[in-house]
């Protein structure tokens, strides 16, 4: 795990997402949010997976900041180059 603080956790019901960083943790997310949004303005379809280490990497810290929430142990962010985001490339 890098050395800092960054968590995604849901509520019970999972009906909102609570981000907890330190930092440097939150200037790594803001970096890499700026580079897909980057790729997306010039017409890519960027996306990025961000896990804790017990799903396989080392983007997000493994420990849970409240014992109310659950923590998410994957987080991937779509960019897309138009308001419509993914729904002209589905296939459903």
């Amino acid at each position: 795990m890098e050395d800092y603080l960054l968590t995604f956790e849901t509520d019970e019901e999972g009906e909102q997402i609570f981000v907890h960083g330190d930092p440097a943790g939150l200037e790594y997310f803001a970096k890499q949010l700026l580079e897909i949004a980057a790729k997306a303005k010039a017409g890519e379809f960027p996306h990025d997976h961000y896990f804790t280490e017990e799903w396989g990497g080392n983007e997000l810290s493994s420990e849970s900041q409240s014992e109310k929430c659950r923590l998410i142990n994957h987080v991937k962010v779509y960019g897309w180059p138009t308001v419509k985001g993914g729904k002209p490339y589905s296939k459903t």
